[in-house]
């Protein structure tokens, strides 16, 4: 009988991955403590009649052209305004930023080694919008590394840096007292000079009064068991009596991540939970009621029949920000007509095509 290697690797792997007995309590990782994640430490989530003012801020990126020294990029950051299910217009800003930049490598000669430092330009459609781009020198980033220009952290850079940048000018401009601003991701910074720009939307949404989230779509984080963390609160939360909840998950005593880590649970029929956290400086300041009622409105928007218990405004954000493989397409033909005007290009064509020919030959196997 011939063999059925799909089937034997699903055996073996369901046989490895329950090998351990669960755990209660989160992988530690850095400065992150896990609290014990119990049915009873569970709080649910009460209905609110009247729901905040939440802004959500996301961003999206793609690779127009690139070779081992150079790449350009199309960056978009955008924001909306929700409270419950209404969409509140903008009062003062502009929702959508579009802008492109390049990042180049340049080697230097430091001392006994060399170094690349890879500098970033900024190029927004209008003048006017660079109050909402980050500073071109925050930007620079020096390694030993070779390869880092391909990695998906400096492709990001620029957008990521613009989303803290943008969501400060929505936290002072935009919102109020007791308003909601949702960043798409986590609240952890990990680039160079990015904790600058995330102190500066604490900073202006503290003083304002703002409440700043950060709401991951998925999370890669364990149990101390190698569980998937999410998954493992999902079983422990069929032992709990409410159907909409939020739980605490870790202590997080770390310069780089300000936020206090929950996990929640937005929607009676939600197939999902999601990682949420809140400023801890501002979580510790909260009582009981405040929590349900910051947890109370997310779920309030989060009613959407294609994705139940995701927030919507979350969906528009993602919508409005993703930058699309047609749009990308769109963009490299007026480049290209860009390019033949102007003469150093053929010889940066040559240099794009020394990472293009797996691309080349997949058009003629495929």
């Amino acid at each position: 009988m011939a063999e059925n290697p799909v089937r034997s690797l699903i055996e073996n792997l369901g046989k490895e991955l329950t090998q351990k007995p669960p755990s209660d309590r989160l992988f530690p990782y850095g400065k992150v403590q896990g609290k014990v994640i119990a049915p009873e430490n569970f709080m649910q989530i009460l209905e609110t009649t009247k729901p905040r003012k939440i802004a959500f801020v996301d961003g999206g990126d793609g690779i127009l052209e690139e070779s081992p020294n150079f790449m350009i990029i199309l960056n978009r950051v955008y924001f909306s305004i929700f409270e419950g299910k209404k969409r509140i217009s903008a009062s003062k800003l502009k929702q959508r930023i579009e802008f492109f930049s390049y990042v180049v490598s340049e080697v230097r000669d430091n001392e006994d080694k060399k170094t690349v430092s890879y500098n970033t330009k900024l190029f927004p459609y209008s003048k006017s919008d660079l109050i909402y781009l980050p500073d071109e020198t925050d930007l620079e980033y020096k390694t030993d590394n070779t390869n880092v220009l391909q990695e998906s952290r400096l492709v990001s850079l620029s957008r990521r840096f613009a989303e803290w940048s943008l969501a400060e000018k929505v936290a002072s401009e935009e919102l109020n007292e007791g308003d909601i601003l949702i960043m798409d991701g986590s609240l952890q910074t990990g680039y160079k000079n990015e904790s600058k720009y995330a102190s500066r939307l604490y900073d202006s949404a503290q003083k304002r009064g703002v409440i700043v989230c950060g709401l991951t779509k998925s999370s890669r984080l364990i149990m101390e068991s190698g569980e998937p963390l999410l998954a493992r609160i999902q079983e422990i939360a069929e032992n709990v009596p409410f159907e909409t909840w939020f739980v605490e998950i870790a202590d997080m005593a770390s310069s780089d991540n300000r936020g206090h880590m929950l996990a929640a649970k937005f929607h009676p029929k939600s197939k999902h939970v999601f990682r949420f956290e809140i400023l801890r400086d501002q979580f510790n300041r909260m009582d009981d009621l405040e929590k349900n009622d910051v947890l109370a409105s997310i779920a309030a928007n989060s009613h959407d029949l294609a994705m139940p218990g995701y927030p919507y405004g979350s969906i528009d954000a993602d919508r409005f920000a993703q930058v699309r493989k047609n749009e990308l397409e769109m963009y490299r033909g007026l480049m290209v007509a860009e390019m033949t005007k102007v003469a150093e290009w053929k010889r940066l064509q040559k240099y794009t095509l020394t990472t293009k020919f797996h691309d080349d030959l997949n058009l003629v196997t495929s």
